[in-house]
């Protein structure tokens, strides 16, 4: 049997890989508090900390205002939005809004509050979800989990994006699929906050055919996309395909910062390639990615590695994702440890954490060491991740395939 029926994850004894001490724990907490508390200083009071750009948070906050103020449609013009934000201590560069209208619920409150408070609820509440989910998961591996994604970690709170919380609808769609629970439909439909990262849970669900997963699913992303129209009108979904083509005429012109980017496309277009040729490669990655998915499903493997090969192949599928973005696959990781563990060989498993952190750290080492003038401005354009990443999702999944407990 893939799992017991019982509400709870067994872990059949395993023996944990890493056991970080207490004091290490409790210092990785205050250098994450410390983080937040300098970015939570940086929004209250932007010029006493010499603020010198702007982070994905100061969008959402700022969406939130023009929602209260009833000027969503702007929100979703380039031009309009841009304008707002040149108002802001920190302007750099253009953000674009290109979120589906169902996550404008989700920034819409925090405007109720000073900036520097609903980005502290909203990161430390998302994140302790987050880690409560990784835990359940992981159960014995969790600090062998966390040292593996460590490097996500700092890129998630530095930018205040969502992704503990879109991290923590895929986690807890995994948590609920261990349990066969057909409300597992309910995180993964409320995915279509950012629906390109769920695309390979969602065809996992139907692969394996829990079809009441997908009917939930389908009918939770519905009642989040009604409810979407109800609050901001039929023409909220206009502005969202206006504002997402402009973003993909972005992508395509290289206008994006691609050292951020974690896509075989970006990695195409930095190495020359050009627009569709980059798209190209990026359609034949994607592809390979669902053929191993595949794969993994008809091996017999059990139900922990099918669901975590399903969550790295979320990770591979969209041309449009960031670091931050991956934050996901420490619920992969967590999933796919007792195979890493059993099945990996020691150079493998080394390969997997210099992965994980290239993936992690490239980002804001290719930033500071622009900031602090030690690297050009041209290493905004060179990616390297999408290849690396696809590398060690391909190592991460040869344990998956190794055996079929």
């Amino acid at each position: 049997m893939d799992a017991p029926p019982a509400h709870r994850v067994s872990y059949d004894r395993e023996a944990p890989m890493i056991t970080l001490r207490p004091i290490t724990l409790l210092l990785l907490c205050v250098a994450a508090a410390v983080l937040a508390g300098d970015i939570a200083f940086e929004l209250a009071r932007p010029v006493q900390a010499g603020k010198s750009v702007l982070i994905d948070f100061d969008a959402f906050y700022l969406v939130g205002q023009m929602i209260g103020e009833g000027q969503l449609q702007g929100a979703y013009d380039p031009a309009v939005f841009d304008a707002r934000q040149q108002a802001l201590v920190g302007y750099g560069e253009p953000l674009i809004w290109s979120y589906p209208p169902p996550f404008n619920l989700v920034v819409a409150p925090f405007a109720q509050a000073p900036n520097w408070l609903s980005y502290l609820l909203f990161m430390g509440g998302t994140l302790a979800a987050y880690l409560w989910i990784l835990r359940a998961i992981a159960g014995p591996q969790f600090h062998a989990t966390l040292v593996l994604c460590l490097a996500l970690f700092p890129i998630v709170i530095r930018s205040g994006q969502n992704s503990f919380l879109t991290g923590g609808l895929i986690g807890l769609a995994c948590l609920l699929a261990l349990r066969r629970s057909v409300w597992a439909g309910v995180p993964l439909g409320l995915m279509v906050i950012k629906p390109h990262l769920a695309l390979g849970v969602g065809l996992w669900s139907v692969l394996d055919r829990r079809w009441g997963m997908v009917a939930v699913a389908f009918a939770v992303s519905l009642l989040a996309c009604g409810v979407a129209t109800l609050a901001y009108g039929p023409a909220a979904w206009g502005w969202f395909i206006d504002a997402a083509a402009a973003t993909q005429d972005f992508l395509r012109a290289g206008q994006y910062p691609l050292f951020r980017m974690t896509s075989v496309f970006a990695f195409g277009l930095s190495a020359g390639l050009g627009p569709t040729l980059a798209m190209v490669l990026h359609l034949c990655s994607a592809a390979a990615a669902i053929a191993l998915l595949i794969a993994v499903q008809v091996s017999g493997a059990g139900l922990r590695r099918r669901i975590g090969a399903a969550v790295f192949v979320s990770a591979l599928i969209s041309p449009y994702n960031y670091d931050y973005d991956l934050a996901m696959l420490a619920f992969s990781l967590a999933l796919l440890m007792p195979a890493i563990a059993a099945r990996n060989t020691r150079l493998e498993r080394g390969a997997i954490l210099i992965g994980m952190w290239v993936v992690g750290f490239y980002g804001v080492a290719v930033s500071l060491g622009m900031d602090r003038g030690v690297l050009g401005t041209d290493w905004r354009g060179i990616s390297i991740c999408g290849p690396v990443l696809v590398l060690t999702g391909l190592v991460i999944l040869r344990g998956a395939l190794r055996a079929r407990s």
